[in-house]
């Protein structure tokens, strides 16, 4: 009985586990050992399209990133996945201009969901021809997995 209770437990609190990853923040290094915050939440400003972003802020000084170019995720086992660049969503609209050190991307293409089991490799368009690589860890592999699917979402409402 204790067995069933917790699997009762862990299917009603499931979906919302998946969310609380909305939110949260990481920190993440490149391969130049840059760090990097990593967020991922809902669009929450009503006059840009709503949906799942994630957002790359450079946390070591004097990194500049394409805020025209799209992230670049792959899985090493042949996955992978072209999120566009959203990074006019960081100011309003007519806002002025882009920092410098942040980029932003549409999570809509992240289907099928990446696997929870393989680490991800994101490549950041950076100014000029360069990207940092930045190869995420197990819990930032699993919130990206554990993201709504915006067709199911679509299709509940």
């Amino acid at each position: 009985m204790p067995l069933l209770l917790g699997l009762l437990l862990v299917l009603t609190l499931a979906p919302g586990l998946a969310r609380a990853a909305e939110g949260a923040r990481w920190s993440v290094r490149d391969q130049d050992d840059n760090r990097w915050s990593l967020r991922i939440f809902a669009q929450p400003d009503p006059a840009y399209p709503s949906g799942d972003r994630l957002r790359l802020s450079a946390l070591t000084p004097g990194i500049a990133v394409d805020h025209a170019r799209p992230l670049l995720i792959s899985d090493g086992t042949g996955g992978a996945w072209t999120l566009a660049n959203r990074s006019e969503e960081l100011v309003a609209p007519g806002g002025g201009a882009l920092p410098e050190g942040s980029a932003q991307f549409d999570m809509a293409d992240l289907l099928p969901r990446p696997s929870e089991a393989l680490p991800l490799a994101l490549t950041l368009p950076l100014s000029g021809e360069a990207s940092a690589l930045l190869v995420l860890g197990p819990a930032e592999t699993e919130a990206l997995h554990g993201l709504r699917n915006p067709a199911a979402t679509a299709q509940e409402g």
